[in-house]
């Protein structure tokens, strides 16, 4: 009877350490990253009575006969269930969402934990601060790749970015093909025809004997309207004569005097000629030095000081000599043509260009005069502008209108039209190795040739040394077809003060990423989407990603991997054994650790700016609490039992 005694000891022993667990987890119901425990029981080894007995004559076998000696407690397991995460907007907290725990040191020990209240100290260090233990994990080399090791997660809040010379730039976006409402270049019945003035020369191809402050200056007469200005001529050697006049017309694009009003041209004797947009009697062109002690001039082959008058254009005149054909015309070129006459009637008609068969202004005129029907066409003898004369009464007819539009076959031909050429200028900023930021321009302006593009670049407002100006070629689709420097070199500059000179490389065609340049009938917007520059920067944020990875912000703009958290993982997470802390170590029953990149070697993700909160269940809890008191009580019950019985038994010899 009195082993009864000792049975009720053990349940009451037995809900007892159940209810120390259930107690503390009740107190851990905010700790956080806290795991719950729960108890298991088991029974003790009973006594036997009986072994039972085995069947025999016809009489079944017999059961044993044992009786318990209690309960104890079978295991007290950790729960590692997911707790929920909490929001904290700090960004050093970090809670882990699925498997896997924080990997913590100190010098001598390794402990892990799912508690990532976390934060960096005075040396860059990321520490658990209510131990001191610092985070484990890789640190980052210089190529954005993470060193083998597992060591201290330290990040120097005074780390630098260095700077970054720009090599390359992405120009994206459209240029209007209707030249903000101008159209593609016309001759119309406002057109004066003319044959320009122009100055001639066998020019040289080196000018690094001149200062850069060498220049051209250019006057234009007419008709008493004085514009002057001087072209800047870079201080180099031009590979050949194409070049050097792609220089100087990039010269004339970024001049606001001379520009649509002066053009380079090379002729087939390999002559330089620099000649007037305009045509007619009206109009000289000079040049002279702008420096006395650089002989640009000479250096051109031109002739200084002497005006050289253009003139006015005959019937005979060859079209390619007017001043509004702006690239020569070539074979098989097509000159398109419609207008109204003044009774509202619709004629039209084309003009095939062919070099000694139909190549003058009056094979042009005797095509309009077929189209139009009964009149005559030709000069005025003062303006230069299309007339139309009946041929029976030999009255000039007035109020007709007509516009003739060059359908170039791709050979390069163009004309120009009665506006200015319609331009585009963007503007960005880039780097050179020391970061000082330097103005880069690009100016596009459209070509007398259709569907044809003229760009020049400057930085800070000088120009380049090479690379500085080309072409922007377009499908007739309005896709880019090419986009490349006169030179085929990168743009060079030289910034001065000892600093490594700038080479850029300009591209424009279309990437995954990143559109490139257009030419359709839309507003131009034409700007630079990337540059791969920067200044140097200070740190001023640290980002930590999903994966664990340290993102450091800089101020000036990039950012880099500085390191990456680990996490740990076990085979059997619940043999992991409390330290205190919200720490855990390794035992035997856990297993080695297997430490790795969260979302790799690891599967569990890693959540920035929050922690993740206790797994315990109060409900759970406190339904677990109040099955322990019944247990406790009828076990103390059984003990209370067995001696009023014992009291009996003594009791009997009296």
């Amino acid at each position: 009877m009195i082993e009864s005694i000792y049975t009720g000891i053990t349940g009451i022993q037995s809900h007892q350490t159940r209810m120390d667990v259930i107690g503390n987890n009740i107190a851990n119901v905010n700790t956080t990253g806290y795991k719950s425990g729960r108890v298991t029981f088991a029974d003790v080894m009973g006594r036997t009575l009986s072994e039972g007995s085995a069947a025999r004559d016809g009489a079944a076998a017999t059961n044993p006969k044992q009786s318990g000696l209690g309960a104890k407690v079978s295991s007290i397991d950790l729960v590692m269930r997911q707790g929920s995460l909490q929001s904290t907007g700090i960004d050093t907290d970090l809670a882990v969402e699925g498997e896997g725990f924080f990997v913590v040191g100190d010098g001598q020990h390794t402990s892990y934990t799912r508690d990532g209240s976390f934060l960096f100290d005075s040396a860059g260090k990321l520490i658990d601060p209510g131990t001191g233990m610092v985070v484990q994990g890789n640190l980052a080399q210089d190529d954005g790749t993470f060193k083998s090791e597992t060591e201290d997660l330290v990040v120097p809040l005074d780390r630098e970015s260095k700077a970054k010379a720009t090599t390359s730039i992405h120009l994206s976006g459209n240029l209007d093909v209707s030249g903000d409402g101008q159209g593609e270049p016309v001759w119309s019945t406002d057109t004066s025809f003319g044959l320009p003035a122009s100055l001639a020369g066998n020019a040289s191809l080196d000018y690094t004997g001149f200062t850069s402050g060498a220049g051209l200056k250019v006057t234009i007469d007419k008709g008493g309207q004085i514009t002057e200005s001087t072209l800047n001529i870079p201080p180099r050697t031009f590979p050949d004569r194409l070049a050097l006049v792609a220089e100087l017309n990039a010269q004339i694009d970024v001049n606001g005097t001379l520009k649509g009003k002066v053009l380079f041209k090379a002729d087939d004797l390999g002559n330089l000629i620099l000649r007037s947009t305009e045509g007619g009697e009206q109009v000289q062109l000079s040049v002279d030095n702008a420096d006395p002690n650089a002989n640009v001039v000479a250096a051109l082959g031109l002739a200084p000081q002497t005006p050289a008058p253009g003139l006015k254009a005959s019937d005979t005149s060859l079209l390619n000599d007017l001043a509004n054909v702006g690239q020569d015309l070539t074979d098989g070129d097509v000159l398109r043509f419609s207008g109204t006459k003044p009774t509202g009637e619709r004629f039209d008609g084309i003009f095939t260009y062919a070099q000694g068969t139909t190549d003058t202004l009056a094979d042009l005129l005797q095509v309009v005069e077929s189209a139009y029907g009964g009149v005559r066409a030709g000069l005025d003898p003062d303006t230069g502008k299309l007339i139309l004369t009946d041929e029976v009464s030999g009255d000039r007819v007035v109020g007709f209108d007509i516009n003739l539009s060059l359908l170039d076959t791709g050979n390069g031909s163009g004309i120009f039209g009665d506006d200015p050429p319609f331009s585009y200028s963007t503007n960005t900023q880039v780097y050179d190795q020391k970061g000082d930021i330097h103005s880069l321009t690009v100016n596009f302006t459209r070509s007398a040739v259709a569907n044809e593009w003229s760009w020049v670049a400057t930085v800070d407002g000088l120009t380049p040394q090479a690379g500085n100006n080309g072409k922007a070629v377009f499908n007739e689709d309005g896709t880019l077809r090419t986009f490349e420097a006169s030179d085929k070199s990168a743009l060079v500059f030289q910034t001065g003060g000892g600093t490594p000179e700038l080479r850029i490389d300009i591209a424009a065609a279309g990437t995954e990423r990143l559109g490139g340049l257009t030419q359709f009938v839309s507003p131009s917007s034409v700007s630079v989407r990337a540059q791969d520059g920067r200044a140097a920067g200070n740190l001023v944020e640290v980002n930590i990603e999903d994966n664990g990875s340290i993102r450091g912000l800089f101020s000036n703009g990039e950012s880099q991997v500085l390191g990456r958290v680990l996490l740990a993982s076990f085979t059997n997470p619940e043999g992991l054994k409390r330290i205190g802390d919200n720490l855990f170590a390794q035992t035997q029953a856990s297993g080695q650790p297997v430490v790795g990149a969260a979302q790799s070697t690891v599967q569990g993700r890693i959540r920035s700016s929050s922690v993740e909160m206790s797994n315990v269940d109060l409900a759970e809890e406190f339904i677990n609490m109040m099955v322990t008191q019944r247990g406790f009580q009828a076990s103390a019950r059984t003990i209370t039992t067995s001696d009023e019985l014992l009291t009996e038994l003594v009791n009997l010899k009296r």
